[in-house]
């Protein structure tokens, strides 16, 4: 589905903007050794535009249980502070293990 997304302005927008503004088409009739050109910068204008557009339909952060991962951080976890001795002796603390993580999916 996300393919299909990404790619939708540059499939569309072109063939739409080229076909139906009204300065455009009778300019390209007469000239048509200038369709390759401006076609090609409406597609850049189409990736330009359209890219950012349809990447920010979908979420950037995701979360995933820590069952899920590799094993060497199913473990991993914030320590606490349970108990702290007054005297300057050894504090006691606890590794609780993180349940999920969130992560950057990037592009």
């Amino acid at each position: 589905f996300s393919r299909a997304i990404l790619q939708a302005p540059v499939y569309f927008l072109p063939p739409l903007l080229v076909g139906t503004l009204p300065v455009l088409a009778p300019y390209l009739r007469r000239r048509p050794h200038l369709a390759i050109p401006v076609t090609t910068y409406m597609l850049l204008v189409s990736f330009g535009i359209g890219l950012p557009a349809s990447v920010a339909c979908f979420p950037q952060m995701a979360t995933i249980d820590a069952n899920r991962v590799e094993p060497e951080f199913q473990y991993l976890g914030r320590r606490q502070l349970v108990a702290e001795n007054n005297d300057g002796g050894n504090s006691t603390t606890i590794t609780k293990p993180y349940k999920t993580f969130v992560y950057n999916k990037g592009l």
